[in-house]
């Protein structure tokens, strides 16, 4: 971490302790789960057999409690493993999904890891889950964002958490993204900007072949239930291809824009930025930085590069 900070800030750095937790895989990059919560910390991850693992530890101990979970990872980098803590303590973790039926636990005591269940959420659309997220809307309440379907023909749900009944149902009433079975959306977000709005911003995909990627687009909410343009307009869901007001950029099939290559950040003046590549008039790759310009998206090559870069699969 110190490394890769500015040398003003670095200085300020230093590891003070290294706390050994497990021997796991290195071949394939999967990312793993670390969740701190007050004076525990969770972690959850694939061991050297590919098992899932949850190791909990006090945060005055180095010794970590582990308990293997019924899933099992083969190779795929999709197969990440996130978790939260609700605010009764009680852990939730999903993971090891690539187009399978949903892998959700959820423990039967709050922060005893070794009361993980395996069990559904709402039994609608969990045969073929990907991608999954937890996060909290505007009001605090543990939401699941997850995709159903696959690469070029998939819609996004978002899941609400009851605490008083522990039970799950959904948060909006139609998927957030309906690729309308011909495509599907890679969204990075909702992230929770400095003007209070949640923020979110996706490319649409044909195919599985990442270089149909196109039209990278953009919307905000202030509840993630109602959603709008940049300009402030409102739009209705589900977020279609064929909603124009939400575009950033209309870069087609093609044009060497990619999911994976997306980011999104403020400035200073608490404009969304949305940084990305795509190949320029001469066919050449650029990143660009897209921020809004009143109330109208501006993108801006920052590179000068003179080749093109190709890519596929």
């Amino acid at each position: 971490l110190a490394c890769s900070l500015h040398p003003a800030i670095a200085a300020e750095y230093a590891i003070t302790e290294t706390i050994d937790v497990d021997t796991v895989p290195s071949w394939f990059r999967v990312g793993f789960c670390l969740l701190t919560d007050r004076d525990h910390q969770y972690a959850a991850y694939y061991n050297e057999t590919h098992q899932m693992v949850v190791a909990h530890r006090r945060l005055d101990q180095q010794h970590w409690n582990k308990v293997a979970l019924p899933s099992r990872i083969g190779w795929d980098s999709h197969n990440y493993i996130t978790m939260v803590i609700d605010r009764d303590g009680y852990l939730h973790l999903s993971g090891n999904m690539h187009c399978v039926p949903l892998i959700y636990f959820r423990t039967r005591k709050p922060r005893d890891i070794s009361t993980f269940e395996k069990m559904p959420m709402t039994k609608m659309e969990e045969e073929r889950c990907t991608y999954p997220r937890f996060l909290f809307d505007s009001t605090g309440q543990l939401l699941f964002m997850y995709r159903s379907g696959s690469s070029g023909n998939g819609r996004r749900f978002f899941n609400r958490y009851d605490i008083a009944s522990q039970t799950w149902t959904r948060f909006l009433d139609t998927p957030l993204f309906d690729g309308e079975e011909l495509r599907n959306a890679y969204p990075v977000g909702p992230v929770k900007g400095p003007d209070g709005n949640f923020h979110i911003v996706w490319v649409w995909r044909d195919t599985p072949d990442c270089a149909t990627n196109h039209d990278l687009s953009y919307a905000r909410s202030a509840d993630m239930k109602h959603w709008e343009a940049v300009d402030g307009k409102p739009v209705t869901l589900p977020l279609t291809l064929s909603q124009t007001q939400l575009l950033v950029d209309p870069v087609p099939s093609g044009g060497g824009i990619i999911n994976s290559g997306i980011d999104l950040t403020f400035d200073s003046s608490n404009r969304p930025l949305v940084t990305y590549h795509k190949r320029d008039a001469n066919q050449h790759m650029q990143i660009y930085v897209a921020r809004p310009e009143n109330g109208v998206w501006q993108p801006h090559a920052i590179t000068r590069w003179d080749k093109a870069i190709a890519f596929g699969g």
